[in-house]
């Protein structure tokens, strides 16, 4: 019988690795059926997919009632999978909310859950830690601190290195009198926090005037969509090869996520911006204790990189911090050892293969 796997990615992140994922799985294992839900980059990898994810793509808690609809008749294509032809495996791609469920429903039935860049227990909920170990058989985690959280728990993991280091370009120590704009994957955390670029753009234009600043749009956004919704005419917008767009630049501003880290690796002094709904921050406030937002400043440890969040976001405040860098050649060189030091402690090119390789030992322990 003809052996499947079922993934499930939610967001922009999740389908880029699932992506590189899928390749791999495919070049190890070239009969096998992958299924699952997914966006753009996973479904030109070769995966059949039940439902898109660009319309599970919400960040907050009361932006996800907006999308409750999508997410049942999501839910609901899942579960004809795995009433009507289960899969051999089920590899849940982060999206917690929606993939432990699926675990739960696929540890019912017998099958084996490898979790794919796992849950971010060590910023919030650590109460899901029991359940991941009772639902997962398998963590595949790509943060170095996060092995030792899962062993306590007596969770098998590895820690595979981060998948960006397969895709990413090295960095390069050139770069261009350009600022690069990153608000975020999604149209909800982009009509937040895109405003607040746009402003700040202005104020720096002021002070310097030689600097130019571009948008590097991610491959769920349409360029449309931004011209129309937002001022955009001192503002280059770039689609395509995203990362030699940020490599080109100087200096970058960037929303709290997976760019931090992009921006990292690629040793690129940056300045995370967020901001919520009213409701959704005074809401994850209760629920979240931690002392940052930014995933490069929890791998460094400390605070190597400037963070504004909600009321702090404020377009004069961003500024004059980005000005205070941008002419202090010494502090930029302090910020990029500190990134490389982040950078570094993300492992070794390979996480995608390594994955692939975990998923076909599990299905070759299985009966044919």
């Amino acid at each position: 019988m003809k052996k499947s796997i079922l993934l499930v990615a939610g967001e922009a992140s999740g389908d880029l690795h699932g992506a590189g994922l899928i390749y791999r799985l495919k070049s190890l294992v070239p009969e096998l059926d992958i299924l699952g839900i997914g966006g753009p980059q996973m479904r030109e990898a070769g995966l059949k997919c039940v439902y898109p994810a660009e319309k599970l793509a919400v960040v907050g808690i009361t932006e996800v009632m907006g999308h409750l609809k999508d997410i049942w008749l999501a839910w609901k294509r899942i579960k004809t999978i795995f009433d009507n032809c289960p899969p051999s495996l089920f590899i849940p791609i982060d999206y917690p909310d929606f993939n432990l469920r699926v675990a739960k429903m696929a540890k019912e039935r017998g099958i084996p859950v490898l979790y794919y860049i796992g849950p971010q227990v060590w910023a919030w909920r650590r109460s899901r830690l029991k359940k991941i170990a009772n639902l997962v058989d398998e963590m595949a985690v790509i943060l170095p601190f996060e092995e030792a959280l899962y062993k306590r728990y007596n969770i098998k993991v590895s820690f595979v290195g981060h998948p960006l280091l397969d895709i990413m370009p090295e960095p390069t120590n050139s770069s261009e009198p350009i600022i690069g704009l990153m608000p975020g994957s999604r149209p909800n955390e982009i009509k937040k926090i895109l405003p607040i670029m746009i402003e700040t753009s202005k104020i720096i234009m002021k002070k310097r005037p030689g600097l130019r600043f571009v948008l590097p749009v991610a491959p769920t956004i349409d360029i449309k969509w931004l011209k129309d919704k937002f001022n955009l005419s001192k503002i280059t917008l770039s689609k395509g090869d995203n990362y030699q767009t940020m490599r080109r630049c100087l200096f970058l501003l960037v929303a709290s996520g997976t760019a931090t880290l992009e921006a990292a690796i690629l040793l690129k002094p940056f300045i995370i911006i967020y901001r919520l709904s009213r409701v959704s921050y005074f809401l994850g406030k209760r629920l979240v204790d931690i002392p940052y937002i930014g995933l490069v400043n929890w791998v460094a440890g400390k605070k190597i990189v400037p963070e504004f969040l909600q009321n702090e976001a404020r377009p004069e405040n961003i500024a004059e911090t980005a000005l205070y860098f941008l002419e202090n050649s010494e502090k930029l060189r302090q910020i990029k050892e500190s990134l490389r030091v982040v950078r570094n402690s993300l492992g070794t090119p390979g996480a995608s293969q390594r994955v692939a390789q975990l998923a076909k030992n599990i299905l070759e322990k299985m009966p044919a």
